[in-house]
């Protein structure tokens, strides 16, 4: 949630109307019951959030639940984000938003492991010994029949790399058009790697807010752009 000064904060946090955004990257499946005991701890005081839940916040200032938001995030587009997170969010009732960088998406299978390390995506042991490490389209499609897609740019990059029109469509636009295809909506949120904060003043935040995304994610805050 945007704030603009300290006390308007101080008030939405005792009026219980604040956000908490909690990341998750790599899911694998030897913890899956841990990945599960968290997210039974975050539902005991908090409701997971949908793009809906912001709309009104940001349009009427109301947040409209008895309990603090959580907005449940997987990064990355890994495989287990499919094969773990998802069916342990749909047991426990969860709507969780998914990040996936598209570019990871479209790697050929024997080439995954080498994109993974090229562009900071971690890959843990057992990994190591599996063919494919990144999710399909076709599980992402079924993730965002229930879930949540945002946009988390093509390659994975930092907003520093996103300068030129053509780092912009590469980056930005081919993303949020792909994801709008395979979901049939367009992403409500977009993010750079290393969270980098919204700059209005920034060709691929401008872009992304031209391209119907509404929000901006970054490490401290989500802020309505369009």
């Amino acid at each position: 949630m945007s704030v603009t000064d300290r006390a308007s904060h101080r008030a939405a946090l005792q009026g219980g109307a604040f956000l908490r955004v909690v990341n998750w990257h790599n899911t694998p499946e030897r913890g899956r019951a841990r990945l599960r005991a968290e997210l039974v701890a975050y539902l005991r005081d908090h409701r997971p959030v949908v793009p809906d839940d912001l709309d009104r916040l940001f349009e009427t200032g109301r947040w409209g639940h008895d309990r603090p938001g959580v907005l449940v995030a997987f990064y990355d587009g890994y495989r287990n984000g499919a094969t773990v997170a998802g069916p342990v969010c749909d047991e426990l009732g969860i709507t969780a938003w998914f990040l996936p960088p598209t570019a990871f998406l479209d790697t050929p299978v024997e080439e995954q492991h080498a994109f993974a390390d090229a562009h900071d995506i971690t890959l843990v042991p057992e990994e190591r010994e599996q063919a494919r490490v990144a999710m399909t389209w076709e599980e992402l499609e079924v993730l965002g029949r229930r879930h949540v897609v945002a946009a988390h740019t093509a390659t994975h990059a930092i907003l520093d790399e996103v300068v030129t029109a053509d780092d912009v469509e590469r980056e930005v636009l081919a993303p949020v058009r792909r994801i709008t295809e395979v979901t049939g909506r367009v992403p409500p949120a977009t993010v750079f790697r290393y969270g980098r904060p919204h700059d209005g003043g920034s060709p691929a935040w401008q872009a992304a807010a031209a391209a119907g995304v509404r929000y901006a994610l970054s490490n401290t805050a989500v802020e309505r752009m369009a």
